[in-house]
């Protein structure tokens, strides 16, 4: 991929296009500036049925926004992009992923289910459980400079692959300099991000959430058209009545994972402490008439097909809440089991939906649904879907180049295909955040990668040994 020799001078174009890349690779953003991007002649997959997709089809960006998508179109200002062999889609946006974990990806071969009722408290002999070894072993091992290298690798692992939206499921906030650390990392990634800040699950800490949200609201998040905001996570089992004031006086959306249906929803949508901008994680055990109260309030729920059929969830209900009204987002959840990875989870969720039909003969997700929960529905889960989700004139810039040269999409025929069921991290070969390039030729850029790397593994290696973790660092049992 390179910038577009055929609408001016060769020598010309390449200097236009390598001073932007390099502006880009120093953080210089987007936002705010006239500068123009003309993606040209790429396979054009919108993800808005009112732009429509193009076989052949430009996008112009104007700072950090998109101005125009069409076939054809002139802006002789524009550093123009080739952009042929290429689909150009919208970013992926993942609505639910614990990013402090980073440091311990791909830990947990297999999850082992507890065998007691405090999913924490119990372990099997092994270790390896997931509510176990990351709540009660690993999470109050963690320093602020942990949090900080597992954020960040989390981070890059997603923007690497597509994925221009995270919301960050800080279930490990200890201490002020702990969430200080992970919202630094993310603010260092270049995603555009989401904080959601939480208590720990177990050990000892400072105390200081839901108080705290104040003061990272205030140091952090006080902009109005900022690429990083905040919100409250919490477990939906908890008892949630502190959280209520805090939500109200700082206007904030929330994150709950499993147990909200223990909740009484009528009445907390009833007495406004819900008000939709609720994003529930994994959404398995809710009742048909609690599914209805979350779909009738406006709010937004996200399954995790490749946690959940191994985990202890089972079968995925994401047809029941499309067939009431809601179709789910897309979410890695954890990467202490999966690599972090929408390629990966939208083929894992087509595969169980044909599943599911072949048994039971209901209604399986189509290609372009799969792909919608991965971009717009995942975006209205992360609270911009006015912003982020789809390819639409008006929207920021968060833009996917896959490409289908490589030997396993070429020829490229079927595009929604080719992204669900051909492509993979691998095959993105450039990526933009609100106007501004952060991967380009299959390589990160803006980030000092090895720095990155190098404060990852020293992590890993002081975690591994203040846990004394019974395994090799590196292990090859199942």
């Amino acid at each position: 991929m390179s910038a577009d020799a055929n609408s001016a001078p060769d020598a010309a174009a390449a200097h236009r296009f390598q001073a932007l890349l390099e502006e880009h690779a120093g953080g210089g953003p987007a936002g705010g500036t006239n500068q123009q991007i003309l993606l040209r002649g790429g396979s054009v997959l919108s993800m808005d049925s009112a732009v429509g997709d193009f076989a052949t089809g430009d996008v112009l960006i104007v700072g950090d926004r998109i101005a125009e998508v069409g076939a054809s179109i002139s802006a002789p200002e524009a550093v123009v992009v080739d952009a042929r062999n290429h689909i150009v889609m919208p970013g992926f946006c993942d609505p639910h992923i614990h990013c402090w974990e980073g440091s311990l990806g791909r830990l947990i071969p297999e999850n082992i289910p507890q065998t007691t009722e405090d999913a924490i408290g119990g372990a099997p002999e092994s270790g390896r459980s997931y509510m176990y070894s990351a709540h009660r072993l690993f999470a109050p091992a963690c320093r602020p400079e942990d949090i900080y290298a597992g954020t960040l690798a989390t981070l890059l692992a997603a923007l690497n692959g597509g994925i221009t939206t995270v919301v960050d499921n800080m279930h490990n906030a200890r201490s002020p300099e702990h969430s200080d650390a992970g919202v630094e990392a993310l603010l260092e990634s270049g995603v555009r991000g989401i904080h959601a800040v939480g208590r720990p699950r177990s050990g000892e800490w400072a105390g200081t959430f839901p108080a705290d949200a104040r003061r990272l609201r205030d140091r952090y998040f006080r902009g109005d058209d900022q690429l990083c905001t905040m919100r409250l996570y919490a477990p939906g089992s908890d008892d949630l009545t502190e959280l209520f004031p805090v939500r109200k006086e700082l206007d904030l959306w929330f994150s709950f994972d499993s147990g909200i249906e223990k909740q009484n929803l009528a009445a907390l949508y009833e007495n406004g402490s819900f008000d939709g901008r609720e994003a529930i994680n994994h959404a398995n055990f809710l009742s048909a008439g609690q599914r209805q109260i979350v779909v009738d309030n406006g709010a937004h729920v996200n399954v995790c097909p490749r946690i959940e059929s191994q985990f202890r969830y089972g079968r995925i209900p994401y047809g029941e809440w499309v067939e009431q009204g809601l179709r789910p987002g897309l979410s890695n959840d954890n990467p202490m089991t999966y690599a972090i990875d929408m390629f990966a989870e939208m083929r894992a969720l087509y595969q169980l939906q044909r599943v599911d039909q072949h048994r039971s003969g209901s209604a399986a997700a189509s290609l372009r649904e799969i792909l919608l929960s991965a971009t717009q529905q995942g975006a209205n889960n992360c609270g911009v879907g006015d912003i982020a989700g789809s390819l639409t004139p008006g929207k920021k810039a968060d833009v996917v180049l896959v490409d289908t040269l490589r030997p396993h999409l070429f020829p490229r025929n079927n595009v929604l295909a080719t992204v669900v069921q051909g492509a993979g991290v691998e095959s993105v070969d450039a990526v933009l955040v609100n106007g501004r390039i952060a991967k380009w030729d299959g390589r990160l850029i803006g980030v000092d990668l090895n720095r990155a790397l190098r404060r990852v593994q020293e992590s890993h290696d002081y975690l591994i040994g203040a846990v004394n973790w019974p395994y090799a660092a590196v292990d090859f049992e199942d």
